[in-house]
């Protein structure tokens, strides 16, 4: 009651009274509209106020619109109101989207027909999404294409964002895309910087890539399943425990690049002092782990919020002193850590209210923890470098000091200098598999990312339709299949450049393996509508490595189907050889030149072209496959003729290699 009077007395008092709310308008040419400024919103500390007394004229005089695109409130306890009218000419459901699922309770009251309805939702009480989006969803009648008011009371435990908007079913894909392409970017840079850089730890063995590595997982983890809400898409008990506890990957986050840090900086040498209270705050962190398993999540909140700002400028100060002293891969540091501040700075401030906040600031952590990561790498690189040619240095120091002593015998000389050279040779062998790896990361993953992102810059200026919204989607799926065949091609041929894979030879049961690839490709197939066909004789086996092997075959069934066009055919076969088996992948498409031919079997670099549909591929897979087949005791053949197809065929052994 004393609340009902203060809004009265409030209302009366007022200079002006706000008029009723915006109508906002769906119809066939505008199926998506964002309706945070033309819709009322009143703060309730007290979180105390009830559906019936909001609705009533005193109060309703309190209802103002937000300045921005969305409401922004910070860590609060009030809860906050929204009161908005919508109308429907063009079908008979519309669609109310709050486009951030890090709300906890979200209760939404609407009156059609004469009754009033109500409907509870949040991320404290799970339920999956409509349209399977990492927000919430509700349904509000058309009403024959007249206004429908409805009021939405939220209130959370994190900071309050609501993203509002409203959309017809023909809508929801622009809502979709705005959601989801700047999270398939970041992804995409996080995958290729961790397959990247683990298989330079592989290769290196130093555990400053480990400390990255858990860097990266933890801060993605906290950027796309919190943060963003992907959370929302997994199981029920899945996306509760994030909500309630995703907070804490941020500190682990802190943690694992506390280590990378001290470990890369080498503080210990150039910043003793701000090592020792990182060390100290290492352990502080596990302070918001324990205050999240209590069920206290606001201290942890507040806690990461002041190591967001501490810790980066530890860092900076730790880069600066380092760089001073003549450690030139700090500078890498010294620019990422003071670019992920800035974002920081201008999340927090945007979600305090001191900026208006809108869609962008969606994106300003993803885009800034990926420039950061992405710097990082590049610091590791450096740092790498700076070790190899220390350690070169060092080696030829070495040697020259043998050479200049006159005790030593010729033959240990000699012994000395031919062992350096062996090493020098290594290390050339080692700098090429570097830059054919570094060649296919800048060019193969660079180019999809880049794209993608022009697609990105397009959606953001509304220059596309629904229509190429949907070929967009089509897109960025094929360029994120390419960028994930490409790290798995890149994984087994580093492996084997480094001698990790090892050939072992058994029983493998043909129509079971090309049952299980024909199975896989059999969308990719479709998608250019390709007839795929597999024919194998009953019983027929081979001896050879059974993921080697399937290796083989998934990259020859994929090239097929990439040079064939649409409504063509590719078939993948065996047939009897004497004491072997010819295995064979024919198509359709459009043929190779006898000099391609060769460069593919005999050449000693990658050969690639573009598909029938322009899809990308950097030669690795081919090359895998000529070195697979050999290891498993075949030779890889071609016939083709240009314009007419290709195959692509093999032979294994049926009974095992004898033993003497």
């Amino acid at each position: 009651m004393r609340n009902f009077v203060i809004c009265l007395i409030l209302a009366l008092l007022s200079p002006r009274l706000l008029p009723a709310q915006n109508v906002n308008v769906l119809s066939s040419d505008r199926p998506y509209v964002r309706i945070a400024q033309t819709s009322g919103w009143l703060v309730d500390p007290t979180a105390m106020l009830t559906f019936q007394q909001v609705r009533q004229q005193a109060y309703g005089s309190l209802f103002q619109p937000v300045k921005h695109e969305m409401g922004a409130f910070g860590i609060t306890s009030s809860a906050v109101w929204i009161h908005g009218r919508v109308s429907n000419n063009a079908t008979n459901v519309t669609y109310l989207l709050i486009e951030f699922s890090n709300i906890d309770s979200l209760s939404l009251y609407y009156e059609h027909e004469g009754q009033l309805h109500t409907v509870q939702s949040g991320s404290m009480q799970y339920k999956p999404n409509t349209f399977h989006f990492h927000g919430f969803t509700f349904e509000l009648p058309a009403n024959d294409g007249l206004p429908v008011d409805f009021w939405l009371r939220a209130r959370t435990g994190n900071a309050l964002i609501v993203p509002l908007a409203v959309a017809t079913a023909e809508g929801i894909p622009t809502a979709l895309a705005g959601m989801y392409v700047v999270e398939l970017i970041y992804l995409g840079v996080v995958l290729a910087l961790f397959f990247y850089n683990l298989l330079l730890f592989i290769w290196i063995r130093d555990k400053a890539y480990l400390w990255y590595l858990g860097y990266l997982i933890s801060l993605a983890g906290f950027n796309l399943l919190y943060l963003r809400g992907f959370h929302y898409s997994l199981s029920p008990s899945a996306a509760l425990f994030f909500n309630q506890y995703g907070i804490g990957m941020a500190a682990i986050s802190y943690m694992f690049t506390i280590g990378f840090s001290i470990l890369f900086l080498q503080s210990k040498k150039y910043a003793p002092l701000q090592t020792r209270i990182l060390r100290v705050i290492f352990w502080l962190l596990w302070v918001p782990v324990f205050c999240l398993a209590f069920g206290w999540r606001e201290p942890a909140i507040r806690i990461n919020e002041l190591c967001s700002f501490c810790i980066p400028i530890l860092f900076i100060w730790m880069a600066i002193r380092a760089i001073r002293r003549g450690y030139k891969p700090a500078l890498y540091f010294i620019i990422a850590w003071s670019t992920l501040l800035v974002c920081i700075l201008l999340f927090v401030t945007t979600n305090i209210g001191v900026l208006p906040y809108g869609h962008w600031s969606f994106h300003i952590l993803p885009i800034g923890s990926a420039v950061e990561m992405v710097l990082l790498s590049l610091a590791l690189g450096h740092r790498y470098a700076l070790l190899k040619k220390e350690t070169i240095d060092m080696q030829a120091a070495h040697l020259q000091y043998a050479i200049t002593q006159k005790d030593l015998l010729e033959d240990k000389v000699n012994l000395r200098t031919q062992e350096l050279a062996k090493m020098m040779q290594h290390l050339r062998e080692s700098n090429t598999v570097k830059d054919k790896l570094l060649g296919i990361i800048s060019h193969d993953l660079r180019t999809p990312l880049g794209t993608l992102s022009g697609l990105l810059e397009l959606l953001e200026m509304k220059a596309l339709t629904p229509q190429e919204i949907k070929e967009f989607a089509q897109m960025a799926r094929q360029h994120i299949k390419h960028i994930n065949s490409t790290m798995h091609n890149m994984l087994n041929w580093s492996l084997s450049q480094m001698n990790r894979i090892e050939t072992r030879p058994v029983k493998v049961e043909l129509a079971q393996l090309f049952q299980l690839i024909t199975d896989t490709y059999r969308f990719s197939a479709g998608q250019k509508n390709i007839k795929l066909e597999a024919s194998v004789p009953p019983g027929a086996v081979v001896y050879a490595d059974d993921h080697q092997l399937e290796l083989i075959v998934r990259n020859l069934l994929d090239n097929a189907i990439k040079f064939t066009p649409r409504g063509g055919t590719v078939s993948l076969g065996a047939r009897d050889a004497g004491n072997k088996v010819e295995l064979f992948v024919t198509d359709s498409g459009n043929g190779l030149t006898s000099e391609a031919v060769y460069k593919i079997l005999y050449g000693n670099k990658l050969y690639s072209t573009d598909g029938t549909a322009n899809e990308k591929g950097t030669g690795l897979g081919l090359w895998l496959c000529k070195e697979f087949v050999v290891n498993n005791g075949g030779e890889l053949r071609i016939n083709s003729i240009p314009g007419q197809g290709s195959t692509f065929y093999f032979q294994l052994p049926k009974e095992p290699p004898a033993v003497f």
